[in-house]
């Protein structure tokens, strides 16, 4: 490479070409769960996912939650050179940003992440799981660790291609 030469382009990882998979639109039926051993509140949503060049996954996800409008957006990519997924999530019922890191083993990625709690700033850390079934259904998975270090499911959902 000569001095004024640009340096390579980074090139997309298999890792970045498995989040394609995910790309579309996806009916959702997902259960919160606001209190260790209480009933979920069930909901249904949409979420619409595209790729941003071959890098990068953008989702808008849609419902109503409790009576009002809610919307969230996902981006989803990998880092090649820290060999680790990772995961941003802002909502219009926080003012909290999620980022989270992990990886894939076999069909399901795990990604863990500290996050303050919208309600006390107190920190948290969080942990979310994706298993991919089959091209048109996956599942998603959300724990909390509390205070008291036990980890509470605080969503579950199931995704459907539309």
């Amino acid at each position: 490479m000569t001095e004024h030469a640009a340096p390579p382009m980074p090139q997309p990882t298999a890792e970045h070409s498995s989040l394609k998979q995910y790309v579309g639109k996806w009916n959702v039926d997902c259960n919160c769960y606001m209190e260790p051993g209480t009933p979920p509140m069930k909901m249904s949503a949409t979420e619409s996912i595209e790729m941003v060049g071959e890098f990068w996954t953008v989702s808008k996800y849609e419902a109503n939650f409790m009576g009002a409008p809610f919307v969230g957006r996902t981006t989803m990519g990998f880092e090649p050179h820290k060999s680790r997924y990772v995961m941003t999530w802002v909502d219009c019922m926080s003012p909290v940003l999620f980022h989270m890191t992990g990886t894939r083993q076999g069909d399901t990625i795990t990604l863990t992440g500290k996050a303050l709690s919208c309600h006390t700033g107190t920190e948290l850390m969080h942990r979310t799981t994706w298993k991919t079934l089959h091209a048109n259904e996956h599942h998603f998975e959300m724990f909390v660790t509390l205070p008291d270090g036990k980890e509470m499911k605080m969503m579950s959902s199931v995704y459907r291609r539309a």
